[in-house]
C-alpha cells in the first residue's frame, strides 16, 4: 500500500513537472493569448484535462510554471552571483544574465507571463511572490558590496535600505529585459547596460573618495 502511493505520488509530481514545462514552452512559442489548456496539452501531449486536476485552472499552471522558472534561474546564477562584491560586479552578471536569458527564450517567456497577470488580480500577487525570491538573493549582493566597499562598517553604510535597493535593482533589470523585446537590435539595451556599468564605476569612485581607506598610517 505504501509503495503504491509512493509511485502514485511519484507520477503526480512528474505529470504536473510535464504540465509546467509545456507551459513555458506554450508561453514561449504562442505567447500569452495563445496559453490555453488546448495549446498546453497539445504540446506536452497529455489530456488537458489534467491541468485542471493538477492546478485548478490556466492562469494557476501559469504561476506554478514561472515559479520554476525562478527556481532554475536562480539555482543557475547563485554561484556567480555569490562571487559579486561591487556594483559594477554586478552589472557585469546582470548583463550575462540578460544575455542567456534572451537566447533561451526565457525573456520572451516572463514578459508573456507579466502580459497575463496584468490582466488577472489573482495572478499579480503570486507572480510578485516569485519575485520577490530574487530580490532576496540581490539583496545579499547588495550588502556584501556596501560592506566591501570603503564606507562598509560606517554608520551611513547601516543607514542605507538595502532591501529597497535591492528591490529597485530588480525591478531595473526586469524593465530592460521588458524593453528589449522591443529593441531587436539590441543597440538600447546593450547601450543601457553600459551606462548603468559606467554610473558604478562612478559611484564607487565616489565612495572611494568620500571614505578613503585607512592605509595602515
Amino acid at each position: 500500500m505504501a509503495a503504491t502511493k509512493r509511485a502514485g505520488s511519484s507520477s503526480g509530481a512528474q505529470t504536473k513537472m510535464r504540465i509546467v514545462d509545456a507551459t513555458l514552452e506554450t508561453l514561449q512559442e504562442e505567447g500569452i493569448v495563445g496559453t490555453s489548456a488546448r495549446a498546453i496539452a497539445r504540446r506536452g501531449n497529455f489530456n488537458q484535462a489534467l491541468i485542471f486536476y493538477h492546478f485548478g485552472s490556466v492562469d494557476e499552471a501559469i504561476v506554478a510554471a514561472i515559479g520554476e522558472l525562478s527556481a532554475r534561474r536562480i539555482a543557475r546564477y547563485r554561484e556567480p552571483l555569490m562571487s559579486v562584491d561591487s556594483l559594477t560586479d554586478l552589472i557585469e552578471v546582470a548583463r550575462e544574465l540578460y544575455e542567456n536569458d534572451r537566447a533561451s527564450g526565457e525573456v520572451t517567456v516572463l514578459t508573456q507571463a507579466f502580459a497575463g497577470a496584468s490582466r488577472n488580480p489573482d495572478m499579480g500577487p503570486a507572480m510578485y511572490d516569485h519575485i520577490q525570491t530574487w530580490n532576496t538573493l540581490v539583496a545579499e549582493v547588495v550588502e556584501r558590496s556596501i560592506a566591501a566597499s570603503p564606507m562598509g562598517g560606517t554608520p551611513i553604510a547601516a543607514m542605507v535600505p538595502i532591501q529597497q535597493v535591492a528591490t529597485a535593482i530588480s525591478a531595473l533589470f526586469l524593465g530592460i529585459e521588458l524593453f528589449g523585446q522591443l529593441d531587436p537590435e539590441r543597440s538600447d539595451t546593450d547601450a543601457m547596460f553600459t551606462s548603468i556599468a559606467a554610473m558604478a564605476q562612478l559611484a564607487e569612485s565616489m565612495l572611494a573618495s568620500a571614505f578613503p581607506q585607512d592605509l595602515g598610517t
